[in-house]
């Protein structure tokens, strides 16, 4: 999760794998990528944009898309999808949910047709 530093530069131990640190001085305004409870534990602010909803301005946060990272992973797991074609159903299929209900549902994928085999084998 994205978050933001808007108080005193502040130190930050940023871990690089098992047993393994580094240590980051995050200076007022810059943004670093931590873990919720880390990120909260420094006393970071959640980094958050302006949008629009209509004619409403709102504020957004920034937050990770695990979920579509998930099924991303599972998609290049099975044999034969590559990451190019794993990119392109999480672009028509946001969710496995919606894979599942179009492939349980017998509606026509429009994806090509081998791909299409794999996916009704896989799911």
């Amino acid at each position: 999760m994205k978050f933001v530093n808007e108080g005193e530069p502040t130190q930050v131990r940023q871990d690089e794998g098992i047993g393994r640190f580094r240590w980051k001085i995050l200076k007022t305004g810059e943004s670093i990528d931590l873990p919720l409870l880390v990120g909260k534990a420094y006393g970071f602010k959640v980094k958050s944009t302006e949008g629009k909803l209509g004619e409403k301005k709102v504020e957004t946060k920034q937050l990770e898309v695990e979920i579509q990272d998930i099924f991303f992973k599972k998609l290049q797991k099975i044999k034969g999808i590559g990451k190019q074609t794993a990119k392109d159903i999480v672009n028509i299929f946001k969710t496995e949910r919606q894979l599942r209900i179009h492939i349980n549902n017998d509606d026509e994928l429009p994806i090509r047709n081998d791909v299409e085999k794999l996916l009704r084998g896989a799911f």
